[in-house]
């Protein structure tokens, strides 16, 4: 979850001044007219503004920002720092929770198609051997998995984080599926009963990743590659981990330091496929993925949209996530919708070890704003990033 801070814009403005010319000082020939005084329209430097983001603690970042007749794609800082590899526009890297759309539209899908239906409880794909090590699972929906109000424990929670490090840390060959990171979110306390409360919890995407195969009968890899990163032109992602030989590209490489440890994180991420976070992807190809599910002419059908962000679909999170302390952000299935300065704005970040996703689309200007940083889960990046993200969204609103 980003900061909540206001902070103030960069911008460059001009002012051009042109003069009429002049003649001699006769009284009885045309007076000289006034100055005349344009004003340039206010124009942000968004290349400048990256390269004095790249600091000691934010090696590398590409930015996308496209809204009708303008785009901004351009690169700054360093995508390996051991090899001085520059960061590039075309470059991949796991995008976190920013996937967790992708999940949430494949679901939404099935559930059209009448192949499940969001509002099951959970006892109705999943075995006993799972549902027994959950709190209140008989009431859980998965709704509420993918709205985050099941009240399920989040394996990334500061109590279980730091075995779930040390298991990558231990293993970096293993494919590490749904399955593999799941037993980290069980047997823990409830946050609260099942459609009480909004708390963000990886572990209920990954329920919904194995109530998606036991669906489809295979691994939703494939349903979400036919379906949706296909159709959808998304040539530069994979599925992390599960689809490594389709990738375009080599993932660059990502870095976390802190008191415990200081880590190119590429080598734990190569590794891992879960629903809570799937792709891998470049900003192109994530800019079109929340365009093309939240924009006026989106590329899914009426149905999807209502359930994934329709108004009676939607939870309030208590708070704001950008903007202001009185503003109030909300969470369909897989997205943040939040109004600013009277604009309607949909988001969903991600953010892992090493890395940092920032994927928003402003409706009302159809503007989207795609950033990745190969830094994350550190107080000194994070800060950084997010000043970068609030200085642009500000501009852009």
């Amino acid at each position: 979850m980003a900061m909540q801070k206001k902070l103030k814009s960069l911008l460059f403005s001009s002012i051009i001044l042109s003069l009429a010319a002049c003649s001699g000082g006769d009284k009885n020939k045309t007076k000289v007219p006034d100055p005349i005084i344009t004003v340039e329209p206010i124009v942000f430097n968004y290349q400048a503004a990256i390269d004095n983001a790249i600091t000691e603690f934010v090696p590398g970042i590409i930015l996308l920002v496209e809204k009708p007749g303008f785009k901004f794609l351009g690169s700054a800082g360093l995508a390996d720092i051991e090899t001085q590899t520059p960061m590039e526009t075309y470059h991949v890297m796991p995008n976190g929770s920013a996937g967790k759309k992708i999940t949430a539209l494949l679901t939404v899908m099935l559930d059209e198609d009448g192949l499940l239906s969001l509002d099951d409880t959970i006892d109705t794909w999943l075995p006993e051997e799972i549902l027994s090590q959950i709190k209140n699972s008989e009431k859980m929906t998965i709704r509420q998995l993918l709205n985050h109000t099941s009240g399920i424990h989040d394996y990334l929670d500061d109590s279980t984080r730091d075995d779930f490090v040390q298991a990558l840390l231990t293993d970096t060959e293993t494919l590490k599926t749904d399955s593999y990171v799941l037993p980290f979110g069980l047997n823990q306390p409830a946050y609260s009963l099942p459609g009480e409360a909004f708390n963000y919890s990886n572990t209920g995407y990954l329920l919904v990743g194995l109530i998606l195969d036991e669906v489809l009968g295979e691994h939703h890899s494939s349903a979400m590659r036919n379906r949706i990163l296909n159709p959808f032109g998304m040539n530069s992602t994979i599925y992390n981990g599960v689809e490594n030989e389709k990738a375009q590209g080599e993932m660059i490489s990502g870095y976390f330091s802190d008191d415990d440890y200081d880590l190119n994180t590429k080598p734990l991420y190569e590794n891992i496929g879960v629903a809570d976070a799937p792709l891998r992807s470049n900003v192109e190809d994530m800019t079109l993925l929340l365009k093309f599910i939240v924009d006026r002419d989106a590329q899914v059908s009426e149905y999807v949209k209502e359930q994934l962000f329709g108004e009676s679909h939607l939870v309030n999170i208590g708070g704001p996530y950008y903007g202001a302390a009185n503003q109030n952000a909300s969470y369909g299935l897989g997205l943040f919708k939040e109004t600013i300065n009277n604009k309607v704005v949909y988001h969903h970040d991600g953010l892992e070890f090493g890395y940092s996703t920032t994927n928003i689309y402003i409706a009302d200007s159809q503007t989207s704003i795609t950033a990745f940083f190969n830094c994350g889960g550190e107080d000194r990046c994070d800060l950084e990033t997010e000043a970068l993200i609030y200085t642009i969204l500000l501009n852009e609103l």
